[in-house]
This record gives structure tokens, C-alpha cells and sequence, in this order.
């Protein structure tokens, strides 16, 4: 069964925290009462517990190149491994940390 999960999120420019359900994709984002929502589409019913983390922050889309040479960096992440996700003139970076080593077990190496 496929789940969708609601999370009011506080997201602006800087990484902040949220916990989704596991394996959890975005697949929408709106403003509701000027709250940010995102919505998370997971495998599991809606007891599904929010424990696995993922970073979010807002950006600006890219200017044509030239437009504005004076301009702060747009549409880069920050993060290696960042996906963007965009609707209409909003983007969102999601960041999905790589898993943490079972206790006991040592690190990959790398």
C-alpha cells in the first residue's frame, strides 16, 4: 500500500530538519493559511512513523545567463546529492542523508 503523508514545514533558505516517513519521495508542495505543506508519497499505511530524516530549503530559480552578474548564486544546492523539486516559480531542495551503519557495524570506507 502507498500512503500519502502531509508535513507542515518552517523551510527558508537555510537546511532545515524534517522527519518522513521511510522511503518517503515529495511529490507536492502548496501554501496553505501562508504555511508551507509538503506532501510525501511512502510505502505504508498512514501509522507509518516519521523517523527517517531529510534536509529542505527553499531557493531561487536561475537567471538567464548575464541577466545579472552582480546577482547571489541561484539554483545551487549546496549539497552534494540534493534533488530539486519545483512548482511554478517555487524550488525546493531535498536532501536525503545516506544511511546511517547498523550498531556494531564499522563504517564504509570511502
Amino acid at each position: 500500500m502507498t500512503t500519502i503523508f502531509r508535513l507542515q514545514v518552517d523551510v527558508g533558505p537555510e537546511w532545515t530538519d524534517v522527519l518522513v516517513p521511510k522511503d518517503a519521495e515529495l511529490i507536492w508542495t502548496s501554501t496553505e493559511f501562508g504555511r508551507f505543506v509538503t506532501f510525501w508519497s511512502h510505502p505504508g499505511d498512514m501509522a507509518t512513523t516519521a523517523d527517517e530524516p531529510r534536509k529542505l530549503r527553499t531557493d531561487s530559480l536561475p537567471l538567464a545567463p548575464g541577466a545579472d552578474p552582480g546577482n547571489t548564486v541561484r539554483g545551487v544546492s549546496g549539497l552534494s546529492g540534493a534533488t530539486a523539486f519545483m512548482k511554478n516559480d517555487r524550488l525546493l531542495w531535498v536532501y536525503r542523508p545516506p544511511a546511517e551503519p547498523p550498531a556494531g557495524d564499522p563504517a564504509p570506507a570511502g
